[in-house]
């Protein structure tokens, strides 16, 4: 052997063993490489406080002992932990980026509310279709046994929920089954799967009832040309369980829950296949155009509404940010209306449902149009100018209305504010029409043609802003009620207002007391100021006298009376003067209190053409009464005969 032989083969054995070194080096550092390697790239992927710790590779598995992850989006901020993850993969795939299974034994989601924003990319970013979501799917089984979810709100409340499932991708579509429960929420189970021809269910059920799904949507997304996506859905809901599953962050009013019925929605249109990149300071998104349709059966608001039915068909058209609507003629709502709610009394039954003999019917004949644009933290929605509502049978336990239209005539504008769960209005304009209302407390005959105009000042729907009632009319007792600029401001402790009425038939305020034996003509005008306060309505010196010339009253008395007369001649006289009494006067002063308390002073001035010579009969007479509704308070002519008749007894009793 040449001397060159053993140097050839020490120094390949030399190589040998610094390539063995250097291997057995490279697999000592390839957790700690591989962590920094990861931890770049989820930090560039936007993630901070990035914490990774992993265990020595294997031919085909990897465990990660620790992973711990920061970020935030959607006005949310995040930190997800997790121990002893394991990694499975196949090494010929490897490069491409897919694994064979991802198992979580155990890792906590903590939510922590954050800043909102709308992130707009620097460049334009092409919108993936579900048909390749199903490709970039990263692994062929992921298992989660527990996840521990812990979301702080805003008022401080930390709600605690867990989560566990697995998904499983096929050649043609991915199946995902979770398991969801909470502190206070039932167990929930939710199926989502995706198909490689783009079409996405989810069906969200409860264990004990598998055949009655709380929530059951598909949505289909798929590429239509080189730059928009056709887009089509469904969505089913049972209300009732799904108001429980959303009470921890939804709280409906009292008078609202518990809520039940049924939603069915659906739509179609095409959308734009990229977010837009920021163009300055604002972007402008692409369009959508599309339809939607609306179906509510059986829906029921506590002991507001039962038997609610809305149809609704609307198009959608998107651009610079905005998304316009439309709703269609078909437009239709039904519903039975607690009509408790509406009652002008104080009542027990408000805390019951009544059930009205014919359900309410909502209408829009001539369409409703307008615009919602996403100004975050806030919705803004805006109803064109000359929109119209129409109310049919609508019933209260005071009066029915079978028609009344409700016009916007100016541009309304709503805002939406999500933070306080409040509504806003920068001024809301409403003109009423009510052609008949037919009072069932009172018969005071039908109120027609009732015209009001409204404006809600500027400010949250709730409490009320203040209301400016421009101008109000209506036709009551033959006569006409007005009043002008009439204030409501819930901030003040009394807000006072008077209607003014005109030619008043006496005839029929008369015949409220359904009395046969009096006859009345003539009109009174007047005006009432009303106080509304606190503790109720209050009138302080209100006035009514009779329209010139005057009137006639005419009292035919019973039978049980003639023969008081015919015993008592003071009585008598009284008879025959009323006989056919000519009034040329006749005023009323009134007063109400907060709490039902009636005093009226009447003063009458007349003669009888048939009686003693046409002599000047004069009447003053002070009435009080207890009343729980204020039209009861015209009942005077049966309370002026009483007094007469009491008046008359004392003068024909014995003398001292």
């Amino acid at each position: 052997m040449s001397p060159s032989k053993p140097i050839c083969t020490r120094v390949l054995l030399g190589a040998a063993a610094a390539l063995i070194g250097l291997a057995f080096i490279t697999y000592i550092a390839l957790p700690f490489l591989l962590a920094n390697w990861l931890q770049r790239l989820l930090t560039e992927q936007g993630f901070t406080d990035v914490r990774l710790e992993l265990g020595y590779p294997g031919l085909h598995a990897l465990r990660v002992h620790r992973l711990a992850l920061s970020g935030a989006g959607a006005g949310q901020t995040f930190t997800l932990s997790a121990r002893e993850l394991d990694i499975g993969y196949d090494l010929a795939t490897l490069a491409s980026g897919h694994l064979r299974y991802l198992r979580v034994p155990d890792a906590v989601l903590r939510m922590r509310p954050g800043a909102s924003a709308i992130v707009t990319p620097s460049q334009p970013m092409t919108l993936p279709v579900p048909t390749r979501w199903l490709a970039a799917f990263p692994l062929q089984e992921l298992d989660v046994d527990k996840l521990q979810i812990e979301w702080r709100k805003r008022d401080g409340a930390i709600l605690t929920g867990f989560v566990r499932g697995q998904a499983r991708r096929a050649d043609t579509r991915l199946l995902t089954r979770w398991s969801f429960t909470g502190d206070t929420q039932p167990l929930l189970e939710l199926a989502l799967n995706l198909t490689a021809a783009g079409e996405l269910t989810a069906t969200l059920t409860r264990p004990d009832a598998p055949d009655k799904p709380i929530i059951r949507a598909s949505a289909v997304v798929v590429a239509n040309g080189a730059d928009t996506l056709a887009l089509r859905g469904s969505f089913e809901a049972q209300l009732k369980p799904l108001a429980v599953l959303l009470s921890p962050w939804l709280t409906l009013p009292k008078t609202f829950a518990p809520i039940d019925g049924r939603l069915k929605a659906s739509w179609h249109g095409t959308g734009p296949g990229a977010l837009p990149a920021a163009t300055g300071s604002a972007s402008r998104g692409g369009t959508f155009n599309g339809t939607l349709s609306i179906d509510l059966s059986a829906l029921r608001l506590g002991t507001v509404l039962q038997d609610g039915n809305l149809h609704l068909d609307a198009t959608l058209a998107t651009g610079d940010d905005v998304l316009r609507w439309r709703i269609a003629d078909s437009l239709r709502l039904s519903a039975q209306l607690n009509p408790a709610l509406l009652t002008l009394r104080a009542s027990a039954d408000r805390a019951k449902f009544v059930r009205t003999a014919r359900p309410l019917v909502l209408r829009s004949p001539s369409g409703l149009s307008g615009k919602l644009m996403l100004t975050p933290p806030a919705f803004q929605l805006t109803v064109a100018p000359n929109s119209v509502w129409i109310v049919e049978h609508l019933e209260t336990p005071d009066a029915r209305v079978a028609k009344l239209t409700a016009t916007l005539p100016s541009l309304t504008q709503l805002t939406y504010d999500p933070e306080h769960s409040q509504w806003k209005t920068a001024g809301l304009t409403v003109t009423l029409d009510v052609p008949a209302i037919q009072p069932l407390f009172a018969g005071i005959g039908d109120v027609t043609d009732l015209r009001l105009t409204t404006r809600l000042a500027a400010g949250p729907l709730t409490p009320l802003p203040p209301v400016l009632v421009s101008d109000a009319a209506m036709t009551v007792f033959g006569g006409q009620a007005r009043a002008h600029e009439i204030r409501y401001d819930r901030a003040h402790d009394t807000n006072s207002f008077a209607i003014d009425l005109e030619h008043i038939d006496l005839a029929r305020v008369v015949a409220l007391e359904q009395q046969q034996q009096i006859e009345a003509g003539g009109t009174l005008d007047g005006r009432l100021p009303f106080n509304l306060t606190r503790h109720g309505i209050r009138i302080e010196n209100g006035v009514l006298h009779a329209s010139a010339p005057g009137g006639v009253i005419r009292y035919h008395p019973t039978d049980a009376v003639r023969s008081m007369a015919a015993a008592n001649p003071n009585l008598k006289l009284v008879l025959d003067a009323l006989s056919n009494y000519h009034y040329t006067k006749l005023d009323v002063g009134m007063n109400y209190a907060e709490n039902g308390d009636l005093a009226l002073q009447v003063a009458m001035a007349g003669r009888n053409p048939d009686w003693n010579a046409n002599q000047p009969v004069n009447l003053n007479v002070n009435l009080s009464e207890n009343i729980p509704i204020l039209l009861r308070s015209l009942r005077v002519a049966g309370e002026i005969t009483e007094k007469v008749q009491e008046k008359l007894r004392e003068r024909s009793g014995p003398k001292p």
